[in-house]
């Protein structure tokens, strides 16, 4: 794929993300991941694998984030090189509902606020379906502190 289509392809992407779930557009976010997508998260646990699966974890993530945005019109950074691009961009929002933990636990909501910088890395197939995509970084710090109930620390404003 030529570079100015895999770069319309992230911000369409990311435009169904802030859309949200139930929204028209949440179907290109569906489309955009093939069956078998392994999504890799900071901190080393296992990837979400599955279209299906990383649906389901991006819906919930609205259930405690509902008012959660990714700027990307501009995004801070955005390119495309081979079949990958690469984002970032600022990332917000406030948890209004409880969170589920890993290993089962309930959070409920604190109604903090979170910004931070959020970089997605997406390897990309010929029909314009990412097949593995990485969030790097320390958002895995950060989504402890928010399990840990310190959202409003340093990392958060």
């Amino acid at each position: 794929m030529k570079q100015k289509e895999l770069i319309d392809l992230m911000t369409t992407l990311d435009d169904a993300w802030n859309a949200g779930p139930g929204s028209p557009l949440w179907e290109t976010f569906r489309k955009r991941h093939t069956e078998n997508v392994a999504v890799y998260w900071p901190g080393g646990a296992p990837p979400t694998r599955g279209r299906h699966n990383h649906d389901v974890e991006a819906t919930e993530f609205f259930k405690t984030f509902p008012d959660n945005h990714l700027i990307n019109r501009p995004y801070k950074i955005l390119f495309a090189d081979g079949n990958h691009t690469c984002s970032i961009a600022d990332f917000s929002g406030t948890m209004k509902g409880p969170m589920k933990t890993g290993d089962g636990k309930v959070i409920p909501p604190t109604g903090k606020s979170f910004r931070v910088e959020f970089c997605t890395v997406a390897s990309w197939n010929e029909k314009g379906e990412i097949t593995e995509e990485q969030f790097p970084g320390n958002f895995g710090t950060r989504k402890k502190r928010i399990e840990d109930g310190r959202l409003g620390t340093p990392l958060y404003r």
